[in-house]
C-alpha cells in the first residue's frame, strides 16, 4: 500500500503524532551513550499503553537509523516517544 510518510522530530519526551498511524522508521541521536532506550507508545498523549517498540542506545554516541519492514508498526490511537537516553528522535510515519 503506497501513502505518504511524513516526519516529527522530538529533543525530549512527547506526542509524534495523535491519530490512526503506521510507523516507518526512527533516527535516533545520542550525544553520550546512556542504558534508556528509546520507546514508542501505541497513544496519543503519555507514555503508557502498549508499547510498539523500543530501541536500545546504550551502545556508543552516534547515529542510529531503525528501519521497519513491510508496512511498519500499527498503532491505533497514535504514537507518542519516551526519548530515554537519546539527544533527538526522528520518527517517520504515515
Amino acid at each position: 500500500m503506497q501513502t505518504d510518510v511524513k516526519s516529527a522530530y522530538l529533543a525530549a519526551d512527547g506526542v509524534l503524532f495523535a491519530g490512526r498511524t503506521r510507523l516507518k522508521g526512527l533516527v535516533i541521536a545520542v550525544t553520550t551513550a546512556g542504558a534508556n532506550p528509546v520507546i514508542i507508545y501505541d497513544n496519543a498523549s503519555a507514555a503508557s499503553g502498549t508499547e510498539v517498540l523500543k530501541v536500545s542506545c546504550a551502545g556508543v554516541a552516534g547515529t542510529y537509523n531503525v528501519l521497519i519492514p513491510g508496512e511498519g508498526c500499527i498503532a491505533q490511537n497514535g504514537l507518542y516517544c519516551d526519548t530515554g537516553s537519546a539527544a533527538s528522535v526522528t520518527a517517520f510515519y504515515g
